[in-house]
């Protein structure tokens, strides 16, 4: 079986789309015999150095018309088309129209292949003086064209998946995304760890600054006795803290030592926003490596089968409940990694190959 990834990017291009596509693939050609090519149609170009893993083509001009041709004169050699879809990546105003003309002149086509999107993002939101809040009306037209022309939806929230559902009337299959930095089959024995703390320098969505954030996180790691606070990619930050705790810059990490880091630490701190840990790597890897996460959540329940006390830790409900002991901070990461293995890799991968031989 041969399909092809649309998405805006392909790897060296920083783009965690482009990750996520690349992971799919490597593990659809893994275990399930199914060769990907890519195909890069976003606003962005990063020239790939060498032969690539896999194939990967640039379509010469971002037009219905462009992308129409790319497909007839591949007519029959792809069982399926995988589409990628982050409004932003394919027009800078998040409003690729040409995009659904395109995904629709390939639907019609005769002897269509199998054609997925993957939704990794839907509309943008904002205030009325913001863009976003005036294009918003025709994000959702973007939006609303290609889910119709799809033979198969997905994404990475249940909130997405609902919208997508209302818009079509159709089943819509909703896996959170899976870890970048690793999946270890075995959790390190919690006896194993040092009593640190693990943050990442990026994807805060709380509007503090990364100085307030260190700062939070280090108060945490002083209450849950740990030693020392990782924070990883924040080698030039230049803030101290207090607590008693050790700050531990790293700089840019391969994945692999980012995943020992992980494997490595009891906690994690983060203020990535806690309706979106669907579609958060960062999350995801904290989970695989089952590390109980602080959130910055305001509720007992969270979106996408989260739950305080269960397999997060939310921060208002500590202050107010008291702090779990050792034992509780185990279980509570084993059943966010339990809760991981459920859209793990491999998962992702299983279920992208059932879809895409579902006629249905």
């Amino acid at each position: 079986m041969k399909i092809l990834q649309i998405l805006p990017r392909v790897p060296p291009a920083v783009c965690g789309i482009g990750d996520y596509a690349w992971g799919i693939a490597r593990r659809l050609r893994e275990e399930h015999g199914i060769a990907s090519g890519f195909l890069s149609a976003g606003t962005g170009w990063t020239q790939p150095q060498g032969e690539t893993e896999f194939p990967v083509f640039r379509l010469p001009q971002l037009s219905a018309q462009a992308l129409t041709n790319f497909m007839a004169a591949r007519a029959g050699e792809h069982d399926a088309v995988v589409l990628h879809m982050s409004p932003y990546g394919y027009q800078k105003r998040g409003v690729p129209l040409w995009l659904a003309a395109g995904w629709r002149r390939i639907a019609a086509m005769k002897a269509a292949p199998r054609m997925i999107t993957m939704f990794h993002e839907l509309y943008a939101s904002g205030p009325p003086t913001s863009s976003a809040f005036w294009l918003q009306p025709l994000q959702k037209h973007v939006l609303r064209q290609v889910a119709r022309a799809s033979g198969g939806l997905r994404t990475n929230r249940d909130a997405y998946a609902d919208w997508l559902r209302r818009q079509t009337g159709r089943g819509v299959l909703a896996m959170p995304v899976f870890s970048n930095f690793g999946e270890p089959p075995v959790l390190p024995e919690w006896e194993q760890r040092e009593a640190a703390m693990a943050v990442f320098a990026w994807g805060i969505h709380s509007g503090e600054s990364l100085e307030q954030v260190v700062a939070k996180a280090a108060s945490w790691a002083g209450r849950f006795g740990m030693k020392r606070l990782h924070l990883i990619g924040g080698a030039k930050f230049a803030g101290e803290v207090g607590h008693g705790i050790e700050l531990v810059r790293h700089g840019f990490m391969a994945a692999a030592d980012v995943a020992a880091l992980l494997g490595s630490c009891r906690m994690a701190y983060t203020a990535y926003s806690p309706l979106h840990f669907g579609k958060s790597t960062l999350i995801a890897a904290f989970a695989a490596h089952g590390l109980p996460v602080i959130t910055q959540g305001s509720t007992t329940d969270l979106p996408d089968g989260l739950r305080h006390g269960l397999n997060v830790l939310n921060e208002p409900f500590l202050t107010a409940s008291g702090l779990p002991v050792d034992g509780d901070l185990r279980e509570i990461g084993g059943a966010l990694r339990s809760w991981y293995d459920g859209h793990s890799l491999a998962a992702n991968a299983q279920s992208y190959a059932e879809q895409m031989k579902d006629e249905g």
